[in-house]
């Protein structure tokens, strides 16, 4: 399912597919929505019951009711997704930045998608990038705001890269979603600028 994220400066729509197997890393200063994003695909892909998701996070709070799981990532010491059922496992690791090297090798590349959350996106795309065993796709989205007053987030608006960015970054203004966002399914209706749950 194509998951609508946001839009690309110039006015497109930017998303994500959860069904596609792909991985997506998601990178941007703190507080432009890269955890929230993070929780609003993870719902998509739990909107499905017979799906699980693994999640990894410092503040597994923020995860509490989409996974009981919901760990350190220091605690990413064993490879994970790898037995599950095809096309039933998605993996999140919130905050990669502070998750060792060696932690990427234990992640389902390939298998089943992977999201990544990083402040610091350069080096996780380094380290996604220096490995040969990595010959697949990885949608990597740099979110920004709009009324930025940073002269770097000005930059990513008017269409420059930032160095921080892995290269090939999209930069994106994500949607405005609060961390307990539920998805829009086909069944609901917009009303009034809302969305609304149809009666059935």
């Amino acid at each position: 399912m194509d998951v609508r994220i946001g839009t690309t400066p110039d006015g497109l729509a930017a998303g994500f597919d959860t069904s596609s197997g792909d991985s997506l890393l998601l990178v941007g200063d703190y507080g432009r929505g890269k955890t929230t994003v993070a929780r609003y695909l993870t719902r998509w892909w739990l909107a499905n019951t017979s799906r699980h998701v693994h999640v990894f996070a410092h503040n597994p709070g923020e995860w509490a009711d989409l996974s009981r799981d919901a760990l350190e990532p220091d605690y990413l010491q064993r490879p994970i997704g790898r037995d599950c059922q095809p096309g039933k496992c998605l993996v999140v690791v919130d905050d990669i930045h502070c998750t060792a090297d060696s932690q990427l090798e234990m992640l389902p590349w390939g298998i089943a998608p992977v999201i990544l959350t990083s402040a610091s996106g350069i080096d996780v795309g380094i380290q996604l990038l220096g490995r040969p065993m990595l010959d697949l796709d990885v949608t990597c989205l740099g979110l920004i705001h709009p009324q930025s007053a940073d002269a770097i987030e000005i930059a990513a608006l008017e269409g420059q890269g930032r160095l921080d960015w892995p290269p090939g970054t999209l930069p994106v203004i994500a949607d405005p979603r609060g961390p307990r966002d539920f998805p829009c399914h086909r069944w609901q209706a917009a009303a009034g600028g809302a969305w609304l749950a149809a009666a059935r």
